[in-house]
């Protein structure tokens, strides 16, 4: 009886390992921490964005309210098959048209054209194409107050589709967009804050400069915070205006490590540096051109490129290429010049910058 006892027991001890070794052990249970620690997101290899501006017609008379020269750089900017584009105002010819123009007050027509003329980037019609994003210039605002009917077909046309992530009040018109390791800041300069236009949100700008950050950060807006020009028509137009909330503005992107600001509104190109941050203006995309004297540089830039003075029947249209190399923490800037005797897309600028 008890040999039988035994036998049993042993019997009982082997079912059971064997049980145990032959059972799956239950899939392990996740839980969220109640205080996670956000990740600083972060991309991998490289990739590039393109920026460009001011594409008003100089042609007084415009049957279209556009450069025909966007045509050209339209399809060079395509080719160079960036994962976005941005375009930093001054789209059309806007509220400055008069009567010798029929596209005068044809608001809607003008950006419609614009949108034609830029197809080959991005096609408004279905969607496709490389994303494009977009922000107001002087000349989709108004003279001293802002043309409503101008910022309302804006608003329906090349702005539609932008984001709706800004401060109340300029939804599609300031926003921010991420993409990879980078964080980009549109700023529309001519919404009217503390009652001033010419400035930025400065509560927004701070907030998105301490939240989601990314290994490179970059601005944009319309005008340069620091003159490159002595422009007596369109000075009044530029955040450097005033100059208290210019300096707030840029001593937030000194102090939170932005890249670089970028901005149009000079029909022209030029790259400096101010406290550490790049301020580079790339408004050739067609409108009238404009001469540049190194002399006429606001001295708190140091001026980069160019160093000598470009006569304004000199000038070229073109657009910036960037390349970002998430690895090393470094991106490259290709200034690209179209040569109007050959018709040829040349190299002018060229520099390599470390995020900061």
């Amino acid at each position: 009886m008890r040999l039988f006892q035994l036998l049993v027991f042993i019997f009982l001890i082997l079912a059971v390992s064997v049980c145990g070794c032959t059972t799956q052990s239950p899939a392990p249970v996740h839980t969220t921490p109640a205080a996670a620690v956000p990740t600083t997101p972060t991309g991998s290899g490289d990739w590039k964005f393109v920026v460009f501006a001011d594409s008003p017609d100089p042609a007084g008379n415009t049957t279209t309210g556009v450069s025909p020269a966007l045509i050209p750089i339209a399809k060079a900017i395509a080719a160079e098959k960036p994962d976005l584009a941005l375009y930093m105002g001054d789209l059309v010819n806007g509220w400055e048209l008069t009567k010798a123009s029929p596209m005068a007050g044809n608001y809607t027509g003008q950006f419609e054209n614009w949108m034609k003329y830029v197809a080959p980037i991005h096609n408004y019609t279905d969607g496709t194409g490389i994303p494009l994003y977009v922000i107001r210039g002087n000349h989709e605002d108004g003279p001293n107050q802002t043309v409503m009917p101008l910022l309302e077909a804006y608003r329906a046309t090349a702005a539609a589709g932008m984001p709706s992530n800004g401060p109340p009040g300029e939804e599609k018109l300031t926003y921010s967009v991420t993409h990879k390791g980078a964080k980009f800041l549109l700023n529309d300069n001519y919404i009217a804050h503390n009652g001033k236009k010419e400035t930025v949100n400065q509560s927004w700008v701070n907030e998105q400069l301490t939240q989601d950050t990314r290994p490179f950060t970059f601005v944009f807006g319309h005008s340069p915070a620091y003159a490159v020009v002595n422009d007596t028509k369109e000075n009044d137009y530029s955040i450097d205006t005033h100059r208290t909330e210019r300096d707030i503005f840029w001593k937030s992107m000194v102090d939170n490590n932005v890249s670089a600001y970028l901005c149009g509104h000079a029909h022209l190109y030029v790259r400096s540096e101010s406290q550490g941050v790049r301020q580079i203006v790339s408004g050739n995309a067609g409108a009238h051109a404009i001469a540049f004297d190194p002399a006429n540089v606001d001295p708190a830039l140091t001026l980069e490129n160019p160093l000598k003075t470009i006569a304004k029947d000199d000038q070229r249209v073109g657009y910036l290429v960037f390349t970002v190399h998430e690895s090393t923490g470094t991106f490259d800037g290709v200034e690209k010049q179209l040569n109007p005797l050959t018709g040829l897309w040349e190299t002018g600028d060229t520099f390599t910058l470390k995020a900061r």
